[in-house]
């Protein structure tokens, strides 16, 4: 046990504007938190004024304690340059915890440098999936959800998705979204505040589609860019705000389509706008057409309609409350689809979304009581099994044999010596082994004995 007198050094990395925003509220609760040590680390990953620091000035937020200013580099050397700074940084402070929010590389070189250095480390959005191995933020999930001893999973699906990667239950902690916890805080004031719309000249009540586009796949790739842009210009009556990622702009340039766009009267390509801003456009949009993972939640949250210009999504509880719809690079399907909400009253009615699979914007203060308790039994540490009476081996377990008509998960485990890692109940449907379950002679596990 730890002494409650005892502060948590906690160490929360961040790199890009979206992990800002979600780990805005978590950061300030932890900054003002009696318990709690806090020190902020920026890898520079967005650096300039208009991707980080109106961010921070909007989101209240404190100045980084370190911002090592990696920049724009190819993804290895990146990485790879995170790794070295964050090592000398976190030999100098020795943190009880790392924390860092999502899948891009600084989050994989925070997990990377807290393992090597055998410091705990929580990720924060754990387990989602979209299971393309090409895109190389489902690399960097993979690989940090290993490294994790604190996994904070925003939905069921992604406590599965854990699980299925071998990741052991006493490991994983549902707790929501914590992108659900900032618009909660920042909608309101988003409303007063932002004068978005004024500066824009939108009348009130005008229908317009919210768009944003920044993967690889979609503006590094000419053909693609050039298809979208020019299925949106078809689409004349509908018409588009588009805030572009610099990155957008550049190769919007390189591929000759940008005096297109210019001379457009349905496609308003401006400057990339604060938080503020984005949260008023999207509250005041028709519906979003967008390839971001974030907008995806927020659209949910939100209570708009999505259009996601992907072949996959790692939030496919967005499509399973009916609020999304993949297109892909499929051009008729995305005319098709905006046509309709954009005209179709019904159509458009069907995709509102009537539930928020994504929490109820409290993650932060949950992530925080969970660090404290780790911390309170002493168990912020690297675990390890001890070879005792065994060699530590998997294997399926038919509860029929059961001697007992019920029994706990924490029961079991301790008669059995073993770690439930999956439940599985008479349909085959997988159960969180929580240690309270009951175990019924209905049931199958999954089991590592030790």
């Amino acid at each position: 046990m730890v002494s409650k007198m005892t502060k948590i050094k906690i160490c929360l990395i961040t790199g890009t504007r979206p992990e800002l925003i979600k780990v805005s509220v978590l950061l300030k609760l932890m900054k003002k938190d009696p318990q709690i040590q806090l020190t902020f680390i920026h890898s520079g990953q967005h650096y300039d004024e208009l991707m980080f620091g109106s961010f921070l000035r909007d989101l209240n937020l404190p100045n980084p304690d370190y911002n090592i200013e990696v920049g724009s580099l190819p993804n290895s050397v990146q990485t790879g340059k995170m790794l070295i700074s964050l090592n000398d940084i976190i030999y100098r402070i020795v943190p009880d915890l790392i924390l860092a929010q999502g899948d891009t590389n600084t989050v994989l070189a925070a997990a990377l440098t807290s393992f090597k250095n055998n410091i705990p480390f929580g990720h924060i959005e754990a387990g989602i999936r979209s299971f393309d191995m090409r895109m190389p933020e489902e690399i960097n999930r993979v690989l940090t959800g290993s490294c994790a001893l604190l996994n904070f999973a925003p939905t069921q699906l992604s406590v599965n998705n854990l699980i299925d990667n071998g990741i052991l239950p006493n490991r994983i902690f549902l707790v929501g979204n914590p992108i659900v916890d900032a618009v909660h805080e920042n909608i309101e004031i988003a409303n007063k505040k932002s004068k978005i719309d004024q500066n824009l000249e939108i009348e009130s009540g005008k229908k317009f589609v919210l768009l944003t586009m920044h993967r690889p796949s979609n503006v590094d790739n000419r053909e693609n860019l050039k298809n979208i842009i020019e299925t949106l210009l078809q689409n004349k009556e509908i018409l588009y705000i588009f805030p572009a990622h610099p990155r957008t702009v550049k190769n919007i340039k390189k591929f000759n389509l940008y005096e297109e766009i210019q001379t457009s009267k349905n496609i308003r390509m401006i400057e990339p706008v604060n938080y503020f801003d984005m949260l008023k456009l999207m509250n005041l949009s028709s519906f979003i057409l967008t390839d971001s993972g974030g907008l995806q939640e927020e659209a949910v949250i939100l209570k708009k309609p999505c259009i996601t210009l992907r072949e996959n999504t790692e939030r496919p509880e967005s499509i399973e409350v009916g609020a999304n719809i993949l297109v892909g690079t499929d051009m008729q399907k995305l005319k098709s689809v905006s046509t309709n909400l954009w005209t179709n009253k019904v159509f458009y009615k069907s995709m509102i979304p009537h539930e928020n699979p994504f929490g109820d914007g409290n993650s932060s203060k949950k992530m925080i009581q969970i660090i404290k308790d780790a911390h309170q039994k002493g168990k912020l540490q690297i675990p390890f099994i001890e070879f005792k009476n065994t060699i530590p081996h998997c294997k399926l377990i038919d509860t029929s044999s059961l001697d007992e008509d019920l029994i706990t998960v924490s029961d079991f485990e301790k008669e059995k010596s073993c770690i439930i890692l999956e439940i599985f109940d008479y349909e085959g449907n997988s159960i969180f082994p929580s240690p309270n379950l009951e175990i019924t002679k209905k049931m199958k596990l999954k089991a590592r004995f030790i």
